[in-house]
């Protein structure tokens, strides 16, 4: 049966223990086990969904509320940043734990590490993190990626960073025709695996920009369809897709014009394999999420629904 809620053993809708709406959803199939694993995030605790006991088992509380959580499944465990607390980990046994050292953070020099990332991605087999705060500073228009394979090694072997232009910051990855995405405020760019030596010095990735005048305003609006095809919500106030640009033209007076400026990095996205539609959850006219638009094939539809998160999960 499909069911909107998490129930408990009577069939009553579980409420998170801390009484948070949950902002972002993570579903993980052990490859080892092929288990299923479901975790729901709000601004203050990560938990896990006990299948067993219906119930909601804490896993992680945070230091202080947080606004935004991304995740990725990465050598068969959970990588997840809320840019508050220590990128963390989480092998699907105990509680979630800083990633490579467990008191100061990611070690990317010796005695040097890197302690929050607003961003993170896999693409070819590397964790890149992006927007991140090391050794006391923040490297807005950084990202940085460990040793291929190896998510506590971010020192030597392929390990490295580059800075992504000179200025606006990271605002999210995504992927495109085999290309990680870095979005920034303003503009956006491309990046590929080359794995090559240039003058002695090992280069991983190179990169070059898209454009230079439009970028991605919320992380959590970038989604890809089952073609591939990439979309974002914009620097523009439009909703676009890579290959052929604006595509909210229909809705953009009525609608997208009236998403609340304040609260756009609520915007979240997901893409429904039944329909074939690509959905967003916007704050229209309100601080809060409150309406869904769905886009198809160059077709939109809208409903008033309150959505803060998407999440799918296939309880046996």
């Amino acid at each position: 049966m499909r069911e909107k809620d998490l129930l408990d053993g009577d069939e009553n809708k579980v409420q998170t223990p801390d009484g948070n709406p949950i902002i972002h959803y993570h579903r993980i199939v052990k490859r080892a086990t092929g288990i299923e694993y479901l975790l729901a995030f709000t601004k203050r605790h990560i938990y896990h969904w006990n299948p067993d006991t219906k119930a909601f088992d804490l896993k992680f509380t945070c230091s202080a509320d947080c606004e935004n959580w991304e995740t990725v499944n990465y050598n068969d465990k959970v990588i997840a940043t809320n840019f508050l607390d220590m990128v963390l980990v989480w092998t699907t046994a105990g509680d979630f734990v800083a990633l490579d050292d467990t008191t100061n953070g990611i070690e990317y020099e010796t005695g040097i590490y890197l302690t929050k990332a607003k961003h993170l991605i896999v693409y070819e087999s590397y964790l890149i993190l992006g927007y991140t705060y090391e050794n006391g500073n923040y490297y807005p228009q950084r990202m940085r990626w460990n040793a291929i394979g190896e998510e506590e090694n971010w020192i030597t072997g392929t390990s490295g960073s580059t800075e992504v232009g000179k200025s606006d910051i990271i605002t999210g990855f995504g992927e495109y025709q085999g290309l990680l995405i870095v979005f920034k405020k303003y503009s956006y760019a491309k990046y590929w695996l080359v794995a090559t030596s240039v003058a002695g010095v090992l280069q991983v990735f190179n990169g070059s920009f898209i454009s230079t005048k439009i970028g991605c305003l919320c992380s959590g609006s970038i989604v890809n369809d089952s073609k591939g095809r990439l979309y974002w919500y914009a620097s523009d106030g439009t909703f676009k897709e890579i290959s052929v640009g604006t595509i909210s033209g229909p809705i953009q007076t009525d609608i997208v014009d009236k998403i609340y400026k304040s609260s756009v990095e609520k915007i979240r996205s997901d893409f429904l394999d039944e329909t074939g539609e690509v959905v967003w959850s916007i704050p229209f006219n309100n601080v809060l999420n409150n309406k869904l638009i769905a886009f198809n094939e160059g077709k939109w539809l809208q409903v008033n629904l309150a959505i803060p998160a998407f999440g799918d999960y296939h309880e046996a």
